[in-house]
Parts: structure tokens; sequence; C-alpha cells
């Protein structure tokens, strides 16, 4: 119970220093802010749709609203961000497509984390024939862009992987595998070097435990900062793969995009630029706030940017 306490306080103690450092950057700070908007985004739609908002009217595929004439509308008092061509509101599409990309963001930054530390870790440890492979292996990854094997997944028989889960598992671990697991491998490697490595390997530490206790705790901050990163490439692909009617998903800010302008000219009504805007500007700002969050997380994990800022001040 006691050394619990203390692994407790320790933890405490170095999430404290971990938001001092990490919120001397105000637009880190922003980013996360953006981050938790979202979330919320997400969050309020489904409870929009039960207590508040009459499914008939407000569904994001099948909603309509008679009283309101012509369609596409301009925001009013029942629609926000008015209705585009279909009749369907715009913000109710614009919360129910914020759910798919959050749980895309998520799956794919927590792949990319455990995939490139996973490789980079035992190349670095191992070293030899196994690093050797695993380099060639991440060498021909890097080559593979994400996105575009993507793209080529969703136009072949394996479209039903483009929904969020499989599309952040298999952009993840192209990402970790690839780049990421380049990346860390490179810090990993400076780590192996320290001689606190040989200190516990002469005191007896298993591999397991060199590689839990010592080498991947020091890895955590960098690859924070690349599974950020990961994420804005991955929203940024979902959104585009969405609009080019590659994903199982008809409900996104790609979709909504396409919808504007597709069916707009279809039926010959006005483009409604709101209902093209709003998706647009939230897939831009959403992807930024992870972006701007990886900033801060360079700043924590580099002690370069630390020990500039101490100089400063």
């Amino acid at each position: 119970m006691r050394r619990l306490r203390i692994r407790l306080k320790s933890l405490g103690r170095g999430a404290r220093l971990f938001w001092r450092e990490f919120s001397h950057n105000r637009l880190a700070v922003l980013g996360v802010i953006l981050i938790v908007i979202f979330g919320l985004m997400a969050l309020s739609h489904p409870l929009l749709m039960r207590y508040r908002w009459p499914s008939g009217i407000y569904d994001p595929l099948t909603g309509f609203d008679m009283s309101v004439f012509p369609h596409p509308s301009p925001p009013g008092p029942g629609h926000l961000l008015g209705t585009d061509s279909l009749g369907r509101d715009v913000l109710s599409m614009l919360l129910a497509s914020t759910g798919p990309t959050w749980v895309l963001a998520i799956t794919a930054a927590a792949t990319t984390a455990v995939v490139s530390m996973i490789v980079g870790a035992i190349g670095a440890f191992f070293r030899g024939w196994i690093d050797s492979v695993l380099s060639h292996i991440s060498d021909a990854f890097l080559l593979l862009p994400a996105p575009i094997f993507m793209l080529i997944i969703g136009s072949g028989d394996l479209s039903d992987l483009m929904s969020p889960i499989p599309f952040g598992l298999i952009y993840g671990f192209i990402t970790g595998v690839g780049a990421g697991a380049i990346v860390i491998r490179s810090q990993a490697l400076q780590v192996m070097a320290h001689p606190f490595i040989d200190a516990a390997r002469v005191a007896g530490g298993s591999s397991r435990h060199l590689i839990t206790r010592h080498l991947l705790p020091h890895l955590f901050p960098l690859a924070a900062l690349y599974m950020m990163l990961s994420v804005v490439g991955a929203v940024v692909a979902y959104g585009f793969a969405a609009y080019l009617g590659q994903t199982d998903s008809l409900v996104n800010w790609g979709t909504m995009v396409y919808y504007g302008t597709t069916f707009s000219v279809a039926i010959g009504a006005p483009i409604p630029w709101i209902s093209v805007i709003a998706p647009a500007a939230s897939l831009s700002l959403f992807a930024a706030a992870f972006y701007l969050v990886s900033v801060g997380l360079r700043e924590v994990a580099d002690p370069r940017f630390r020990a500039r800022r101490r100089r400063e001040v």
C-alpha cells in the first residue's frame, strides 16, 4: 500500500511537471481546448436527438423540415446553420460527423504509438539481424504513402475496411511501422547508449525489465508527439476518402462537402455554401488542433527547447 501511494505521488508530480512545460506554449493549450470542444460536439448530437430534436426534422440522413421553403435555406432560429439542398439540418449533420472522426483519431493515434514503440524499441535493444530486418521493413513502409494506400483499399473489394476503426488501425499501422518506427528507433538508440542501461544490465536486469522499465518510459514523449502528427494525416485522408465515396460512413465531413456540391448541381439548386464551409472548417480545425498539441509535446520531449526557454526566462 505504501509503495502504491509513493507511485501515485510520483505520477502526480510528473503530471504537474509535464503540464508546466506543456502549458508554456499557448498554441498547444489552444489545441487542447479545440479537441475538448470537438469532443463535446460528438457527445452532444445523440443527446440532442434524444431529448431536443425531432428525428423527422433533424435526422442527419433523412431529416426534412416541411415548414421551411425553399431548400437550401440560410441560417435561422430553427436551423442555426441552415439546411442543405435536400432539406437536412446542417448543424445536425456536422455534429453527427464529429463522432466517427473522433473514433478514427483515437484509433489512429493509439495504433501509431503502440506499433512505433514496439518496432523501434525491439530493433534498438536487440540490434543485429533483428534490427536489420525491422529497419528494412520500416524503409519499405516509409515508401508507401498511407493516404494513397487507403484510397486504393477503398476502391477495391476491401472497401468494408474504410469504416473509422479499421481505417484508423490500418493507417496507424502503416505510419507506425514506417516513419514512426524510424524516429522512435533513433531515440531508442540514444537511450541504449546511456550508462544507466549498462548498470541495470550488470545488476541482473532481464531484457523485459530493461525494455519496460528503462527504455519505453524514455520513448513515451516522442511517441506521443508522433501519434499526434499521425492523427492529422489520418483525419485529412479520411475526409478525402469520404468525399470520393470510398468509406461506408454516410455522415462524414467529407460526404457533407460532396452532398453540398453534387446534389445542388443535380437538382438545379444553388450550392449551400454553409454546408460546404462548415465541414471543411471543422476538418481543418480538428487536424490543426492535434498539430498544435504535437508542437507542445515536442517542447516537452526535446530538452533543447526546455533549456532555451529557461535561458529566455
